[in-house]
């Protein structure tokens, strides 16, 4: 599929529905990291990582590993993130971290703080429940966004400042 997606300039988006099947019992199962990688070693273009600040489940530092994971060349050992050994991707293509599920305007300094500009944000309701309308919740979004990633490029540390 991965390779078919590329040839025919198509995206493959790897949705993480139905992933608590796999990742969420103690005694079986595969954890969330290995379907990080495997998403990786398979083409995949972007995954749903949990949002940290959504409705997604994912705590704050397996989340990051995750997003390591997922872009970065070469990965080293860091137990807090659920990086256990040093990961050397070499030449493999990386894979975009999707912030998607509960999140709106509000967010957006976590989210720049978190998942960084190599990310996709995907705001659902937290756009088209805006009170004035569709065109303002994405108004909204983009301005905030713009603002977020404008201040953190000057030293602001925008979770901490990020609703002044």
């Amino acid at each position: 599929l991965a390779q078919w997606c590329a040839d025919n300039g198509v995206l493959l988006h790897i949705h993480r529905a139905m992933h608590a099947v796999l990742d969420r019992n103690p005694h079986h199962g595969i954890h969330f990291r290995v379907l990080t990688k495997i998403l990786r070693l398979s083409g995949g273009d972007h995954l749903h990582t949990g949002t940290v600040v959504g409705k997604l489940e994912g705590d704050r530092a397996s989340t990051l590993g995750w997003i390591d994971l997922l872009r970065e060349s070469y990965v080293k050992e860091d137990r807090s993130r659920g990086i256990f050994f040093d990961q050397d991707w070499g030449a493999m293509p990386g894979a975009f971290a999707v912030a998607s599920g509960g999140i709106h305007v509000w967010h957006m300094p976590a989210l720049v703080t978190i998942f960084g500009d190599d990310s996709v944000l995907q705001f659902g309701g937290g756009t088209l429940g805006h009170p004035w309308g569709n065109a303002a919740g994405a108004c909204a979004n983009r301005v905030a966004l713009e603002a977020c990633v404008e201040a953190r490029n000057q030293g602001v540390a925008i979770e901490k400042e990020g609703k002044e």
